[in-house]
């Protein structure tokens, strides 16, 4: 395999590849969940609430899954090495501006650079990993690209928990700018320029339909929360987003080259992979979002001891991983990790609703956490084998692309999710627990009654992020029945066979 001319007198190993491209979406990722921790600090420079500091997450996390389909597109147009050192560059412009935004407008259009360029790069990512490595071994560097993704994630709240309380929030970003140089200089060493796709024709009415209708349920959505749901404005941006979300499918099943390709949704079993994902996505990130100001504001934890808590679920993510990566028993049972996967994440948030009521369990939420960890690591090391055993090696790219897309929209979608419930669930319990008290309630019954509809918001939430997974585990587990080794066999001898040009029977 030859490289950069700097290194050509020799052969590089994939596994470096492999490193160069965890090192290079390891910024994106963990700025996917940075924000999470430490708002208080955000929030007095940008002179917003707590909670609508909330919306540089999910901000980030849509334009992220915009740039997923464009980053499949214009892989046709650049060379690899100039597309992934591009879109790290832009991420790094991203976080410069985000480090120097003194308002929440300025924020979120940085957010939006970042979260562009990172959609560009993430599904880069896989597809150099794919072409590097042989076939034998493809599967394997997948679930470990899918695993590394997965801490990044994880541990996004944990590394800008202590950036926070010690230099700065603005420097969360700004670490990007040396790591930034460094990925590119790993990307110019060690990628190389494989054959280009068949420059297609760019689909640029389907990415315009497909980003306004994104944009306008986004916009939508933080309008209700600012002016309310009985707005004629809010109706109209809903309503718009739905109908042009609606016309973007339309578009894409009519168009020879779509934005987003279609031919990977004519398995049912795929679909029902990806509205797992979704489901899975949303209970986590929504989780992710939740977790550390539910420590900071019930328990007064500093960012960096919230982070540290969240931390726990990485490194079980690691432990167990790797574990069943190298474990051959289990060899093929992808369905069933996928299954476990979603299950275990749901019980870590339902969980919360069993929070003991005499305040915070330092073993309560670590054992949740080991839990959560143990659940995100199945399901991200399922996700790849599934997609390769569904689909021949020419369709993969596409089925990848899809995966990041329903993640992210499933990410973003969860973080706005926690946000709603947040604002709505607090003020029914405030009403209620004053009718229950049997005594008049003073100001200080009020502070106390208002704590506890804040604690008791909190454990609804994550109960009800926990139903959501409970639903994806489910179709996870009618997904065993359907993807059975004959079944699939079967699917993709008369799909290679029709490639190939021969009938399904296998003669001329």
């Amino acid at each position: 395999m030859r490289l950069s001319p700097f290194f050509s007198s020799r052969e590089i190993s994939p596994w470096l590849v492999l490193a160069t491209v965890i090192l290079g979406v390891g910024m994106p990722l963990a700025d996917t969940t940075i924000t999470n921790v430490g708002r208080v600090f955000i929030v007095s420079t940008l002179g917003v609430t707590s909670y609508e500091a909330g919306w540089l997450t999910a901000s980030y996390s849509l334009a992220l899954a915009v740039g997923v389909p464009l980053s499949h597109r214009l892989r046709g147009f650049l060379e690899e090495k100039d597309l992934y050192s591009g879109a790290i560059l832009t991420f790094m412009l991203g976080s410069l501006c985000m480090a120097g935004s003194v308002n929440f407008t300025e924020a979120m259009l940085s957010r939006g650079i970042e979260g562009l360029s990172a959609g560009i790069l993430l599904p880069l990512a896989p597809i150099l990993i794919q072409e590097s490595f042989p076939e034998n071994l493809r599967s394997l560097a997948m679930s470990y690209f899918a695993l590394f993704g997965a801490v990044w994630v994880t541990l996004g709240p944990t590394i800008g928990g202590f950036i926070i309380d010690n230099p700065g929030w603005q420097w969360a970003f700004a670490i990007n700018i040396p790591i930034g140089f460094l990925a590119i200089f790993f990307a110019q060493a060690f990628l190389s320029n494989h054959p280009r796709q068949d420059p297609r024709r760019f689909d640029g009415t389907g990415f315009v339909l497909m980003a306004t209708s994104l944009g306008c349920l986004f916009t939508g959505f933080m309008r209700a929360e600012w002016v309310g749901w009985h707005s004629s404005g809010t109706g109209f941006l809903l309503f718009s987003g739905l109908l042009l979300f609606f016309l973007f499918w339309i578009w894409s099943a009519l168009s020879r080259d779509p934005i987003l390709p279609t031919e990977v949704l004519r398995k049912p079993l795929f679909i029902g992979i990806l509205a797992i994902v979704f489901m899975q996505s949303t209970q986590s990130f929504g989780r992710l979002y939740l977790l550390a100001p539910f420590l900071e504001k019930n328990y007064h934890f500093m960012a960096h001891d919230a982070g540290a808590l969240v931390a726990v679920g990485a490194l079980t993510e690691i432990l167990l991983s790797l574990s069943f990566l190298f474990s051959r028993f289990l060899a093929g049972k992808w369905a069933i990790l996928l299954t476990t996967g979603c299950i275990l994440v749901s019980i870590s948030n339902i969980d919360f609703l069993f929070l003991p009521a005499t305040g915070f369990s330092l073993s309560f939420i670590v054992k949740s956490q080991l839990i959560f960890g143990a659940g995100l690591a199945l399901t991200q090391i399922s996700l790849p084998p599934l997609a390769s055993k569904l689909f021949p090696q020419s369709k993969v790219r596409a089925a990848t692309t899809y995966l990041l897309f329903a993640q992210f929209i499933g990410g973003a979608w969860g973080t706005m999710l926690g946000r709603h419930l947040v604002l709505h669930v607090k003020p029914v319990f405030s009403q209620m627990l004053p009718q229950l008290s049997t005594h008049r309630m003073g100001h200080s019954d009020i502070f106390l009654a208002d704590r506890l509809a804040q604690s008791y918001t909190s454990n609804i939430i994550f109960y009800d992020l926990g139903i959501i997974g409970l639903i994806g585990a489910f179709l996870a587990f009618v997904l065993i029945f359907f993807l059975s080794e004959k079944r699939v066999g079967e699917s993709d001898r008369k799909e290679k066979e029709t490639l190939a040009g021969l009938p399904a029977n296998g003669k001329r």
